[in-house]
């Protein structure tokens, strides 16, 4: 699986040479079906081939731009070890590929501008979540979306207390030494040892989970997804006392991670993470209503929102569930007009608001249209 965050996001929207080559596919896991994924992916292939001979391009600049896509076909491993979904970002000079937790719908786009729209849902505030499986020795870090969870590289985190602290695993081992001894009308057995004991190895553990905890806020900085810890009640307890990532969740997974089949990791971690992004988005909605109208800050003005998300203004973005609304932006005169789809030069606001403030580190948030005031299409609270 492949992070994607707000700096991947940054990296594809600041890409400027064209043709710019956006391709989508679902792909199947290590199944029966597994076999499609190369095979999709090749009929993609073909149509953006066949678009880009069409508009006039070049065969030698055809061929080196899908040159690297053609180079994937040929990696076995690579279609052995895929996500629900694949998107593959191509331009002059230019190749990147993001298998994710979410289920992709087949799409060809090529423009001046790559697409993401299709990726924004990974961006939500409950797009993606990190779960951190405890064992007493080792550690497991996977990666979930809104259609699967899958393990994250180990290469990111010490995977173990020998590989954190250079050390052999511990166990309790005291070897004894025994005597009789003798006093005031009775006897009893004196007992003596060495070697690990209980308080040794809590001791170990901590310092290891301590590693484990610095490595991931380095990892998390740049994709800060919440955290739900998985595993016994003695371990999640430790782990707390050194947790220092600031979006952990409250409640954890029960029970040692090895006893959970994947699938129920997923839908256990899952529902724990619903119902935190659930919270949240009621506490920032309650904040909303008790601003609107009583301060700048609260909004559902059009232009405000969208020219506050590229200015960095738009701390929380509400979008109306399925809510599209085309329109034209002019920057300099600092007017945003509604218009139809094929007006010349019209977007789609809500999604140039979302990429924007997700852009400035800003949070996006679905909610149900009931919910925003006077069928407004989005709704924000503002930084300033």
């Amino acid at each position: 699986m492949d992070l994607f965050g707000t700096r991947e996001l940054q990296e594809l929207l600041r890409v400027e040479s064209t043709p710019c080559i956006s391709l989508f596919a679902p792909m199947e896991r290590v199944t029966a079906l597994a076999h499609q994924n190369p095979v999709r992916f090749r009929n993609l292939l073909r149509q953006a081939q066949e678009r880009l001979e069409r508009s006039g391009v070049r065969p030698h600049t055809i061929e080196e731009l899908l040159a690297p896509a053609q180079a994937l076909l040929e990696d076995e491993l690579f279609w052995l070890y895929q996500g629900d979904g694949l998107a593959v970002f191509a331009a002059p000079e230019f190749f990147r590929t993001y298998r994710v937790p979410l289920r992709l719908s087949e799409e060809l786009a090529i423009g001046e501008r790559f697409v993401v729209t299709p990726l924004l849902p990974l961006l939500l505030h409950n797009g993606q979540f990190w779960v951190l499986a405890l064992e007493k020795y080792r550690i497991r870090l996977f990666l979930g979306g809104p259609s699967g969870l899958s393990e994250v590289d180990p290469a990111h985190l010490p995977s173990s207390l020998r590989e954190a602290l250079q050390v052999d695993q511990p166990d309790i081992v005291v070897q004894y030494r025994t005597a009789l001894r003798v006093g005031q009308g009775r006897t009893h057995m004196a007992t003596h040892g060495h070697g690990f004991g209980r308080e040794d190895i809590k001791r170990m553990v901590l310092e290891y989970y301590r590693v484990v905890d610095r490595a991931f806020r380095e990892l998390a900085a740049e994709h800060p997804f919440p955290l739900v810890l998985a595993g016994v009640e003695y371990l999640v307890s430790l782990y707390r006392e050194v947790n220092s990532y600031p979006r952990t969740l409250a409640e954890a997974v029960p029970g040692s991670p090895e006893t959970h089949p994947l699938h129920q990791l997923f839908e256990h971690a899952r529902q724990l993470v619903l119902q935190w992004a659930q919270q949240e988005r009621r506490r920032w909605l309650e904040q909303y209503y008790e601003l609107r109208g009583k301060s700048v800050k609260a909004t559902e003005e059009l232009t405000t929102i969208v020219l506050g998300a590229a200015e960095g203004r738009v701390e929380v973005l509400f979008i109306a569930e399925g809510a599209q609304l085309w329109g034209t932006v002019d920057w300099q005169r600092r007017a945003v007009e509604v218009s139809s789809a094929d007006t010349p030069g019209a977007v789609d606001l809500v999604n140039e608001a979302a990429v924007q403030t997700l852009l400035h580190r800003g949070t996006v948030l679905n909610v149900a249209a009931q919910e925003l005031p006077d069928a407004a299409s989005m709704a924000a609270l503002l930084r300033y």
